[in-house]
């Protein structure tokens, strides 16, 4: 399953983001999650914690969470605080072959986890 983040991930969307995200950690399902952070304009220590509480829940249930597209900024915070060392991070373009249904949007500041945009 895929996830684009929209904006800004700092204190006051990290939280909302978590709770976003809860939803599918309590379904208990083995997820494999790529986490596009692309169009994610700024990126806070406390939004940095928020993937890496989500890397270590998504593992904790056998799953895998990869940081994809990471923008230039939210890349060199990462780097800064050696997060990159932890987070499975892939600076390419997203494989073509998923599915848009597949993919989630999330727009910070009025979270809710949309489905994506029909191909059709």
């Amino acid at each position: 399953m895929g996830v684009t983040l929209h904006g800004d991930l700092d204190y006051g969307a990290a939280g909302e983001l978590r709770r976003s995200l809860s939803v599918l950690l309590a379904r208990g399902e083995r997820l494999q999650i790529d986490l596009d952070l692309a169009h994610v304009t700024f990126l806070d220590c406390s939004g940095a914690r928020t993937l890496k509480w989500l890397d270590r829940c998504i593992q904790g249930g056998g799953g895998r969470l990869t940081i994809v597209r990471p923008s230039r900024r939210v890349l060199r915070l990462l780097q800064l605080l050696r997060f990159d060392d932890v987070l499975g991070i892939c600076q390419e373009e997203r494989n073509e072959d998923v599915l848009l249904d597949d993919w989630r949007i999330i727009r910070l500041r009025s979270l809710c986890l949309d489905p994506a945009p029909s191909s059709s």
